[in-house]
């Protein structure tokens, strides 16, 4: 076996790995969330024990050096779902194919307004009353500079329409750089010259990130969903020229560690210290770059790169009633259990608390059953608004449990940050962007003992 053979055979087994009376307070918590200039140093994070399936492969058996491509990969973005006839506006000539096929079996020599619908089990292409093609799945890619119009969003590329689960989906297929363009403004904002470099760390994380999805989801028919569950993508529309042009100097960047493109999650803020994964999400790869990291720079004199943040900290309250009749609804869609065995909430408690402050989950007890909810799961199950499907903002809170006459009669809490916490933190990276750091400085905080490497030209 030659020594190229080798090495593709070392990244097949890692990413086969990776994707593997009077009323009282009781406060529950006994750390409160870290915040710069009240909470003194950094807390020393304690090392814990990984379970056995969520170690590390040794270095030496790990591929050496990042994987260069020939030219920019191409992704493919769920970008709408629907059972009803999606309307499609083209705005030029456009080549139309089917199936997966490569080669387009038909063209229009101009744009115009048509409707993709589901008969008989296929995707059907129209023009007003007119059927102009049908099969398993049908593409539409506009001449270039073209664009596709699709559920009041514009589209590089080509869009493929095909049935799924009763109704079409449309999945949007481009560059990836193209793509990263579209992502920008809806994940990190809008942001003033001074703030650029900011844009320019976003870049190389989402583009981090959506590789990684390549090679996790080669066998499905979608890469990436346009939407939190991914990456925000919101199409050409949304493109911004400050964006784009860090993108375009960017292009092929690549956040590594040894030599295998990191999982470059991040989030809106914080709140002082971004999150370990151990605590995070237990379930998933430990990788040592996502341990966690204080929030600060020397600038900034120990106070938090995120508190400018309106979700720096925030408060919740919910009436024991509402808590109860809410977690009856959660707790079984969370948790697989059934709704009759919730009962009425006796208690609340923390399972641990990391030292930034998170809590490592909850145990709910009810009058029938104890609950334990482990990591950013928590955020799904206490709900701050009942009437809404917003989630809890973060798992970095204390909690103040009030009991009267031996009920538990109202649930306070005081929290920081928005997200899971995990990697990068926007509000910080923008900070940082401001104190004058580059965009590979924002990398190197966020993102400990990884690496930048160009991946293709």
């Amino acid at each position: 076996m030659s020594r190229f053979d080798r090495r593709c055979l070392a990244a097949f087994f890692f990413f086969a790995l990776v994707l593997s009376g009077c009323g009282e307070k009781r406060v529950i918590m006994e750390r409160p969330p870290v915040e710069a200039g009240l909470s003194g140093e950094e807390p020393a994070v304690e090392a814990q024990a990984a379970p056995p399936s969520q170690e590390l492969l040794p270095a030496e058996d790990l591929h050496p050096h990042a994987v260069f491509l020939a030219e920019a990969p191409h992704v493919r973005i769920f970008i709408l779902e629907s059972r009803q006839p999606m309307r499609v506006r083209i705005t030029s000539a456009f080549r139309i194919g089917v199936d997966t096929g490569a080669e387009p079996v038909a063209s229009m020599k101009r744009g115009g307004d048509f409707s993709v619908r589901l008969s008989g089990g296929e995707a059907v292409l129209a023009e007003g009353k007119r059927r102009l093609i049908s099969s398993g799945s049908v593409s539409i890619e506009p001449e270039a500079g073209g664009r596709v119009c699709l559920g009041g969003k514009q589209y590089r590329g080509i869009v493929r329409f095909r049935p799924f689960k009763g109704g079409l989906i449309a999945i949007n297929i481009l560059d990836i750089d193209e793509y990263i363009k579209g992502v920008l403004p809806s994940e990190i904002g809008y942001l003033k010259p001074h703030q650029f470099e900011a844009y320019r760390a976003q870049a190389i994380a989402s583009r981090t990130y959506a590789l990684g999805k390549l090679e996790d989801r080669k066998a499905d028919i979608y890469d990436l969903n346009a939407t939190v569950m991914d990456q925000v993508y919101s199409g050409a529309g949304a493109e911004h020229e400050a964006a784009s042009r860090a993108v375009d100097e960017t292009r092929g960047l690549v956040c590594t560690y040894l030599g295998e493109p990191i999982k470059a999650y991040y989030c809106s803020c914080c709140g002082g210290h971004t999150a370990d994964i151990r605590i995070a999400w237990p379930w998933k790869t430990p990788y040592p770059y996502l341990h966690g990291v204080r929030d600060t720079v020397p600038e900034t004199s120990g106070e938090s790169l995120c508190r400018g943040s309106k979700h720096f900290r925030w408060r919740v309250h919910w009436s024991g009633s509402a808590l109860s009749g809410l977690l009856k609804r959660t707790l079984p869609r969370e948790l697989k259990v059934p709704a009759r065995g919730v009962g009425r909430l006796a208690d609340i408690r923390t399972i641990g608390t990391a030292p930034d402050g998170r809590a490592a989950g909850i145990e709910i007890v009810t009058d029938k059953e104890s609950f334990e909810v482990l990591g950013d799961r928590v955020r799904w199950v206490l709900k701050p608004d009942p009437a809404s499907e917003a989630i809890l903002k973060s798992t970095l809170f204390k909690i103040e449990v009030s009991v009267s006459g031996g009920r538990l009669t109202a649930v306070d809490m005081i929290g920081g940050g928005n997200g899971h916490g995990v990697g990068m933190c926007q509000t910080g990276a923008i900070r940082m962007a401001e104190l004058g750091y580059s965009g590979e400085d924002i990398i190197a905080h966020y993102y400990p003992g990884s690496t930048i490497e160009p991946v293709y030209r």
